[in-house]
Parts: C-alpha cells; sequence; structure tokens
C-alpha cells in the first residue's frame, strides 16, 4: 500500500511539473508570458481558432442512444473498456473472473471477429487473429464511445458486420493547463493508475499525454497481469477550418494463461485458490504494440456541416506466446509461437448536409501483414473499400437511408448493402426497420492455419470453392424507441441474422496441444431474438436495465455456448445534494444470466474449442453495493463487487471473482 502511494505521489509530482513548464506560452506579438487569467490586449484581439468538432467520428448524425460521451462514464463505475460496453444493445461478455484475460465482446450472438474496433475511425483489430484486447485500450483516453450494431454497422470497417465500436479520442483545447488522475484497488494486489494533462503549447497547438499502469497480483497461480500504456496526442488548428492532428499510442503486457480451474478438481474445491488445480502453470504472453495515426481534417465547402477528413495510420502487434516447462508442476506442453502483426493505410470519409438531406461517402486502402513464427516469409494482403450513406427526409415523420460498402480483399470483390426506416409520430415515439446484406472475410489465422482446408463440412460445396470465401451475412431487424428527456427511455429491438459458409473452430487430433485446432465451415446458422433497454427516472430514483433474449438455431452444432437470456441493471439514488457540492449515484447493480455450455478457451487460438471437454455454465445471478460521489473536482468510487458471495463461471472453468471492495478516486486539476 505504501509502495502504490508513493508512485500516485511520484506521479501527480510529474504531471505538475509538466503542467508548469507547458504554461509558459508563446505570445502572438512574438514575446514569451505566463499563462494567467489576465485579459492581454493583442490576444483579445486575435480570432479564435476553434477546433473542428468530432474530428475522429464515424458518423457525426448518429443518434443519442448510439452515444456514450464521457460525463455518463464518470457515473458508469469501470475496470476497463469492457465494463463501458454492457449497455450496448445484444451485448455479452463471457468474463474470466480474472483481470487480463481474453474478454471477447459477442453482440446478439454474433462472435466477436465480426465486431470491429475502431480509434478515431482507424482499425484496431489484429490482422493475424482479427481480435481486439479490450483490456488494451486506456479508458481515460475516451471523449466519446460510438455504438453502430444492427443494418449499418457494416459500413464502418472490415469485418463489422456484427457491429461497430468507435472510441473517440479526447481532444481538449486547454489554454490553462489541464491535468486528470485516476486510481483505484481491490483484493488480490488488483490495482489501476492512469494520470493524464493537456496544454496549449502556443495558439492552436494542443498536447495530450498520459501514462498507464494496470496489475493484478493473481488470485489463483499464474494469473497475474502487468500492463503499461504511454500516448501523446498532438492537435494543431490552423483556422477554424484547417486543423492538423496526430497521436501514437504504446502499450506493454504480461499476461499469466493459467487455462482455468481443472476440470478434474473436486467440486467442492474448485473456488478455492490454494487448494484448485489449474491447467496450465506455465503458458504465459508478452504483448507490445503501438499505434501511429496522422491526418488532417477540414471544412472544405461554404457549408459548416461539409467536413472532410483524411488520416494515414501505422500499428504493429507482437504477441509472443509460451508453454515453457520452466515451472515446478509442468504440463508436458512446449510452445514457442510469436504472432506479429501490422497493418497501415489510408482512410477518407466526407460528411455533407444538402438541405434536409445528409450525405456520407469515403474509402480506405489498408495492408496487412503477417509472420507466425517458426514461418520465415510474411503474408500480406490490401484491402481496399469504398463506402457511402444517404439520410433522406421525406416530410415531417419519415426517414429513409440506403448504404452500401464495395470492398475487394483476400481475392474476392463484395458489395454490402442495406437500407433503414424511422417513422416518428410523434416527438417521443420512434418506429425502426432495415435490412442489411454483408460479409465477414477471413482472417489470416483462419486461411493460413496448417489444419484449415482439410476440413470443409459444407454440403454441396467443394472446399476450393469454400476455403477463403467471406461468411454472408443477411440481417432483418425491427422496433421502436420511446423516450423522454428527463424521465425515461425506452428501446426494443427484433433481429433475425443468418449466417451462411459461417466459420467455426474444430479440434484436430492430439487435444492436448494447444496448437492442434482447425477451422471448418457450417452451412448456415440462424441468429434471432430481441433486445431491449430502459432507464426510469423517479424524482432521486433511477432505474436503468437491459436485457436480451437469444434464439440459437444450427444443424450441424446445437450446442448453445451463449445463454438465452441475460439482463443486467440497478436501482440507484441519484441527485444532487449539499447545495449543488455533491452529486451521488448510491445503489445496487447487478447482472444473471441463463445456462449455456461453457467449452474449454484455446488461449494460442484466442477462441472457443468444442474439443469435449465441455461444462455446463449454470444459470447465475450476481449483485454488486454501487456508490460514486462527484465532490468538487473529485469522483470518488466505492464498490463491494459480488455483494452476496455468489461461486459462479461464465468461462469453463474460471471461477468468477469472490466478494471484494473496490476503492478508486478520479481528480481533475485545472490550470
Amino acid at each position: 500500500m505504501i509502495i502504490r502511494l508513493l508512485s500516485i505521489i511520484r506521479l501527480t509530482a510529474v504531471l505538475f511539473l509538466i503542467t508548469q513548464l507547458g504554461r509558459a506560452q508563446i505570445h502572438p506579438t512574438g514575446t514569451t508570458r505566463a499563462d494567467t487569467m489576465k485579459v492581454v490586449a493583442a490576444e483579445t484581439l486575435a480570432t479564435p481558432r476553434v477546433p473542428l468538432l468530432l474530428v475522429g467520428s464515424i458518423d457525426r448524425s448518429l443518434p443519442r442512444q448510439n452515444i456514450l460521451i464521457d460525463s455518463i462514464v464518470n457515473f458508469t463505475d469501470y475496470r476497463y473498456l469492457g465494463d463501458l460496453l454492457w449497455s450496448v444493445p445484444g451485448a455479452f461478455i463471457r468474463d474470466f473472473g480474472t483481470p487480463g484475460q481474453w474478454q471477447q465482446l459477442s453482440i446478439a450472438g454474433v462472435e466477436p471477429r465480426s465486431v470491429q474496433f475502431l480509434s478515431d475511425g482507424i482499425p484496431l483489430n489484429d490482422s493475424y487473429s482479427g481480435l481486439f484486447d479490450l483490456y488494451l485500450y486506456p479508458t481515460e483516453n475516451i471523449e466519446r464511445i460510438e455504438r453502430v450494431t444492427g443494418t449499418r454497422a457494416f459500413l464502418y470497417g472490415l469485418n463489422s458486420t456484427g457491429g461497430t465500436i468507435n472510441l473517440v479520442t479526447k481532444s481538449r483545447k486547454a489554454i490553462h493547463s489541464y491535468s486528470r488522475i485516476r486510481y483505484s484497488e481491490s483484493g488480490y494486489g488488483y490495482s489501476f493508475i492512469d494520470g493524464m494533462f493537456s496544454q496549449d503549447i502556443i495558439r492552436g497547438l494542443n498536447l495530450t499525454a498520459g501514462i498507464f499502469h494496470h496489475s493484478f497480483g493473481g488470485r489463483f497461480s499464474n494469473s497475474n497481469y502487468d500492463q503499461w500504456n504511454g500516448r501523446t496526442k498532438l492537435r494543431y488548428n490552423i483556422s477554424n477550418t484547417v486543423n492538423l492532428f496526430a497521436s501514437e499510442m504504446y502499450n506493454q503486457t504480461y499476461c499469466g494463461l493459467w487455462g482455468g480451474v481443472d476440470t478434474a478438481t473436486l467440486p467442492a474445491v474448485r473456488f478455492d485458490r490454494l487448494r484448485a488445480t489449474i491447467r496450465n502453470p506455465d503458458a504465459y504472453e508478452k504483448l507490445a504494440r503501438h499505434d501511429v495515426q496522422g491526418g488532417i481534417a477540414a471544412k472544405l465547402f461554404a457549408d459548416t456541416n461539409a467536413i472532410s477528413t483524411l488520416t494515414l495510420f501505422y500499428s504493429t502487434q507482437l504477441r509472443e506466446y509460451r508453454d515453457e516447462e520452466n515451472r515446478p508442476s509442468p504440463n508436458g506442453i512446449f510452445i514457442r509461437q510469436d504472432q506479429d502483426s501490422r497493418w497501415y493505410g489510408a482512410r477518407f470519409q466526407h460528411e455533407q448536409s444538402i438541405h434536409n438531406q445528409r450525405l456520407t461517402i469515403g474509402g480506405e486502402v489498408v495492408t496487412r501483414r503477417v509472420l507466425i513464427s517458426p514461418a520465415t516469409n510474411a503474408l500480406e494482403k490490401t484491402q481496399l473499400a469504398v463506402f457511402g450513406k444517404a439520410d433522406f427526409t421525406l416530410g415531417t415523420y419519415l426517414t429513409v437511408s440506403p448504404f452500401v460498402r464495395f470492398e475487394n480483399y483476400l481475392g474476392y470483390t463484395r458489395l454490402s448493402h442495406g437500407g433503414d426506416a424511422t417513422i416518428t409520430p410523434l416527438p417521443q415515439l420512434q418506429f425502426f426497420g432495415g435490412y442489411a446484406r454483408s460479409y465477414r472475410f477471413l482472417t489470416f489465422q483462419e486461411f493460413e492455419h496448417p489444419a484449415s482446408i482439410s476440413i470443409v463440412t459444407l454440403s454441396g460445396y467443394s472446399p476450393a470453392a469454400v476455403a477463403e470465401a467471406p461468411e454472408r451475412h443477411e440481417l432483418f431487424e425491427g422496433g421502436f424507441r420511446w423516450n423522454n428527456e428527463h424521465c425515461y427511455s425506452f428501446e426494443l429491438r427484433l433481429f433475425h441474422r443468418t449466417i451462411r459458409d459461417a466459420m467455426t473452430l474444430l479440434t484436430a487430433p492430439q487435444p492436448i496441444d494447444p496448437n492442434n485446432y482447425a477451422f471448418s465451415r457450417y452451412e448456415k446458422v440462424i441468429l434471432r431474438g430481441a433486445a431491449g433497454n430502459t432507464s426510469l427516472r423517479f424524482g432521486s430514483f433511477v432505474l436503468e436495465g437491459e436485457v436480451q433474449y437469444l434464439d440459437y438455431v444450427n444443424d450441424d452444432d446445437p450446442a448453445r455456448t451463449l445463454p438465452q437470456w441475460s439482463a443486467g441493471g440497478g436501482i440507484f439514488f441519484w441527485d444532487t445534494l449539499a447545495g449543488g457540492h455533491l452529486n451521488l449515484k448510491i445503489g445496487l447493480r447487478g447482472r444473471a444470466f441463463s445456462s449455456y455450455v461453457g467449452r474449454e478457451f484455446n488461449t494460442l487460438a484466442l477462441a472457443y474449442v468444442p474439443n469435449g471437454q465441455e461444462t455446463l455454465v449454470d444459470a447465475a445471478g450476481t449483485a454488486d453495493f454501487f456508490l460514486v460521489a462527484h465532490l468538487g473536482d473529485a469522483y470518488i468510487h466505492l464498490i463491494m463487487e459480488n455483494l452476496f458471495d455468489r461461486q459462479y463461471i461464465m468461462n469453463s472453468f474460471y471461477p468468477m471473482l469472490d466478494r471484494s471492495l473496490r476503492f478508486g478516486v478520479s481528480w481533475e486539476f485545472a490550470d
């Protein structure tokens, strides 16, 4: 505890020194002066340089229900990005109960390789596996989260048929220095500390930077985790119509891949951290990642809503997987594999309003390169795509939106298309519906794995015809929204998705070796169901909740690997007290789900494998005590997790955390 306190003091001192150095700015006349609140006549005569709004957004016209802004995030206790995504309609995360493991987001039953993560519109999913580690992105770097699901999701990036999550980074205008610290700690050596600052260096030029450390001592043997993140962002407002921007982010992690508790362990001691036998005492991964991007945003026409953005980017990710015989209880497996993945390219987007219509067009070119040890030759493929969307307002009540995405990748050319419509008979009531036909292209891992091509289960297809062909998704959805800005909101969405030529993962012979897995095909998978969410306010009391029903139809594999029912929410007292000095949100929150089949998570393939080692995940529910208080410039977090100390799992067999207290504070410093 003392060491952590000293770390916080050191970080605070460093941030203070940096911000003080940044307070000396260049005066417009060429002289240096201290940045104080004193009014300087020469500056008041200068034309203010205002940054363009929402640079990095994938769609400036997104409705409120698709956006999570930082003012809401401050009252949503979180440990990592996944905690902020539970409110996405149809979202479900099979938690491992251990920070740092590869939590994966599925949306309305669509698996994670069909969910695309973006940062300011630039792809984050790694080229080899097609996945993004939700722990890698620092939550304090997010200004708003744009969440697009349903028929429009495919429009914004490669393999986003299930959903698109765009993380718009903070881009402050800070004439006076601004800094923020967030700290949190809990049981088993868990800690989270993030420090950031922002300062206008010269007129129109802003620097925002931060550093982040996330660690977990481990509840079970070999379940420890350690992460460092550093980031910087520059934005230069050349004028009120032209902005330049550049950013860089670096991640370095170490994670023990303990594999969960061995199911041969007696049920009575499976949740006992000292007596349970873990599956893998000596597997781990080291991950190093760089994300660099830079570009220009400009208003090229007289229309103030006509904004064009061109971004260049380069990302690398090296995952070093090791399963070595260097622990007291070796498991007989020796694997050393480096997954070296990189992607780079350019993305252009233009948005413009023409009378009551809004047009979005764009394109991207991305080269993806992968080198997997012990291979010596890298694989490299280039993706070309153009996309467009138009919103037509017809009369007072009807809006119609067609959209298309034309893509060439892996030797295949596909046209994804769709459309939706909304009817607004009353200001508080909206009906919506749509259709989309889109494609998910294979990842390098799927079409280049040695055993992948040998197993093809599609009836009526030859192996050559489907070996690298993309999946085809057809989606129908409809529903309604009913909301009042201050009192209530309610949304219900019905969906029916058919996935043809669906990829899956099977186990090759000798299942003890994690490298022996193969990809195969299902002829058809049907996902249908409903997702709803609500928020109700009664005076000072707030009720929040979301629920999902999912029906799964697959003749080749009838096992249900996601719950048929899942729900979450809470009831809170939320009001301003003490003469407006205290904003308090306090209450209970919880999550529940029905039973489903838990398959083994292959830590090398980062996927669930039907290898016969399956466990029934029983229906379960848990509740947390929740308190967030905004007092002055600080947000205080106090969470009692798993309040009733329930013993349950969401993955086979990873015990969820027992009852523990998590405390934290977020503190903002201005000038």
